[in-house]
């Protein structure tokens, strides 16, 4: 399906040839934690977005962030959508047709827990009878049945610094993140040695650059554009700023598990 937008940038095309006027289109960022988002400094959302609009000229992207409980709304919606930084398997339940872009990066969700009182986590039922903190709003395919059952205890934060404090004061037992953000709060020195961080992950992924079908003409630019950064010296620097690059090429990633939802 053509947008208005895209209707706009074939005719400037048409029109001017190289001079076209470029159509900008919102990418939607939910995460508010390092490294996807830094208030008052430059975080690696802005980042990416910016070496990818360097990177192409088809089309620009503006970002804009918003809480994960306002994108659900939108998705549901039926409205128009980009997301960086997500995976199919999250919002696949809200928006049937979701599509993905090629992986960014890989990632996993990790538990944290004091070292003293360090939780050996293997699976979800080694939670069971816990106070597991976790994100406002974030899906969790193998612990929501546990939640949702009472015998694990979800305690929902707004951010990841707000797990980390209630841990710290033994408000919970663990807490579920990323290991992005896991990766940048060690490199910070926000997490010391007083922490353990599980070996096994919690569930592993992809990160992407989800789209509504609305969007569906942007994918063979957006992957190119996308395999073109993996081997930019600025993004790879980028990643290693960030303390990122144990994160490329790490996991493997079961797409099986995107049928069953």
């Amino acid at each position: 399906m053509l947008t208005v937008n895209r209707v706009l940038t074939l005719v400037f095309g048409l029109m001017f040839g190289s001079t076209a006027i470029c159509a900008t289109f919102p990418v939607y960022v939910y995460h508010d934690d390092a490294p996807y988002f830094i208030d008052a400094k430059e975080d690696l959302s802005e980042q990416w977005v910016r070496l990818f609009n360097q990177k192409q000229s088809q089309f620009q992207f503006q970002l804009q962030h918003i809480a994960r409980p306002d994108l659900n709304a939108l998705v549901e919606k039926g409205q128009p959508y980009l997301i960086l930084w997500a995976n199919e398997l999250w919002f696949k339940y809200r928006d049937k047709k979701v599509m993905s872009s090629s992986a960014i990066f890989w990632d996993a969700d990790t538990l944290v827990s004091i070292l003293n009182k360090k939780i050996h986590f293997r699976q979800a039922q080694d939670l069971e009878g816990l106070n597991i903190g976790v994100r406002f709003g974030h899906y969790y395919s193998d612990l929501n049945p546990l939640f949702k059952a009472g015998r694990v205890t979800r305690v929902d934060a707004k951010s990841s610094f707000e797990n980390y404090q209630r841990l710290k004061a033994g408000q919970i037992d663990g807490f579920v993140d990323s290991r992005s953000t896991i990766l940048y709060m060690q490199d910070k020195q926000i997490l010391t040695n007083e922490f353990h961080v599980s070996l096994t992950p919690q569930d592993a992924f992809s990160r992407h650059l989800l789209l509504s079908h609305h969007y569906a003409w942007m994918l063979p630019q957006l992957n190119q554009t996308i395999e073109a950064m993996k081997v930019d010296k600025t993004w790879q620097a980028h990643m290693q700023q960030w303390g990122l690059m144990a994160l490329v090429d790490q996991f493997e990633l079961e797409l099986e598990e995107l049928d069953e939802i």
